[in-house]
């Protein structure tokens, strides 16, 4: 017992506040049976109340109620930005056909139409472009009795003598000797 005092003493010494509060009774009191007693309660209680019953609605007013929902910022947002990609693509997908549909057929065009020089040029500035693999594949496809004229066309004798002319003219004397 005399322990016990002691620290009553102790407390009081270090801590006033706390020791006037250990004295004090609870803020609180509760009737008696009062926790046995509320579940009872409270299910009279639900039982007496009368439910809401549910008003029928015109089929115009979840109209209105749909309506104003998609008028809320996010789903407006998604529904324009889904618009907006829709047109975006409806427009994309119009404008490649109508382009294919005016564009002439490349394969179409025969070889026979184009000018030898014409030919001859596109090949001398996009020799590297062309795949070796190609020429030889059709050469594979080249018959005795159907040559493929159409892919390169022979130059005729002037045409030949202006090109070897163009050749001469442009060897250097050092690689002329190299080749002789």
């Amino acid at each position: 017992m005399k322990n016990q005092d002691e620290l009553r003493e102790e407390l009081k010494e270090l801590l006033p506040f706390l020791s006037r509060i250990q004295g004090k009774d609870e803020g609180f009191s509760v009737p008696k049976n009062y926790f046995k007693t509320l579940p009872d309660e409270v299910m009279k209680r639900i039982a007496s109340d009368i439910a809401p019953t549910r008003q029928q609605k015109n089929w115009m007013d979840e109209i209105t109620l749909f309506i104003a929902a998609l008028r809320q910022p996010r789903y407006a947002v998604a529904l324009a930005t889904a618009a907006v990609l829709l047109v975006a693509g409806f427009w994309m997908f119009n404008r490649d056909s109508g382009t294919r549909a005016a564009s002439p057929d490349l394969a179409a065009v025969a070889l026979e139409d184009i000018s030898y020089d014409a030919l001859y040029s596109y090949i001398a500035t996009n020799i590297e472009d062309i795949d070796n693999d190609l020429i030889l594949d059709a050469q594979k496809f080249e018959t005795a009795e159907k040559p493929l004229q159409h892919l390169a066309p022979r130059p005729g004798e002037e045409e030949m003598e202006e090109y070897l002319d163009d050749v001469i003219d442009e060897i250097d004397l050092k690689d002329l000797e190299d080749l002789l």
